[in-house]
Formats: C-alpha cells, structure tokens, sequence
C-alpha cells in the first residue's frame, strides 16, 4: 500500500473506480442456459385444442429451474375461458403456480399468459424434473402439461 496519503487516496480512487464498475456491468447473458418448452393436445378434430408453453432459464450444471414466461392457449375462442398454472416437484404434491386470468381472443383461439420472458421470475425457482400444468376452468379434463429439463 502506498505511504503518501495523496497516493493513498489516488489508490483508494482506483479501487472505488473498479469496485463500482464491476458492480454496474450486468451479468452475461452467456453464463445461462435459456429453454423453451410446449406441448399441443389435438383432440375433436382441432390439431391444437389446449396447449402450453413455458420459457424457463439456468446457470450451465443447475439442476434448480427459473420459470420466467408461461403460456396457455385454448381453442376455439369462448368467452369465459379462464386459466391457470401449477407445478409437481418430484415426488411433491401439486401447488398452484398462478391465479385464475381470463383469456384473450387472438383469431381462433384464446390465450393466457404469466410472467414476461427475458430472465424475469414468475413464480418459485424448481428443479429439474418439476411438471409445469395449465388447467381451464370449466372442467376440461386435458392438462397440458412440460417436464422441465
């Protein structure tokens, strides 16, 4: 450490100057693995009746799964559609992921969504493995459900 306390100031400066620099730089965008997952159940002769879709995110190695962007779409388009989502750990019991939303009309289909994409959370951090459910609210017996890789 310098002996003069200008320099030690100059070398305290240098420091600050680094430490917040390193604070500031965000994160890259290369230490994580962004995944996207879907599934479509055909039923009635519709090739999509129910489906889902889920963007989820990790460090490269984590077993422990970020949701970020869940999706559930529904045709055709009826007016009281609503949804919502729910997680299995393995070997868990089920939880409730997201409230009930009401839908909206896009052509044919409706379609619900939580959460915004990018690296944003929604909902709890799971691990691999976990099943990612949508469930319709007016006793529709197909769930379309993601494993989580």
């Amino acid at each position: 450490m310098p002996k003069t306390p200008r320099a030690r100031a100059l070398w305290a400066g240098v420091l600050a100057v680094v430490a917040l620099a390193g604070a500031v730089v965000p994160a890259s965008s290369d230490s994580y693995v962004d995944e996207r997952a879907n599934t479509c159940h055909a039923e009635a002769g519709n090739p999509c009746l129910y489906g889902t879709v889920v963007t989820y995110w990790h460090r490269p190695g984590s077993r422990q799964r970020t949701l970020s962007w869940i999706y559930a779409n529904r045709s055709p388009v009826r007016s009281h559609n609503l949804a919502r989502w729910w997680y299995q750990t393995p070997g868990g019991p089920r939880s409730v992921g997201g409230s009930w939303r009401a839908g909206k009309a896009v052509g044919t289909w409706t379609e619900i969504t939580w959460g915004r994409g990018r690296h944003d959370r929604v909902g709890p951090d799971l691990p691999a493995g976990s099943r990612i459910c949508a469930e319709f609210n007016y006793g529709a017996t197909t769930k379309p459900c993601i494993t989580l890789k």
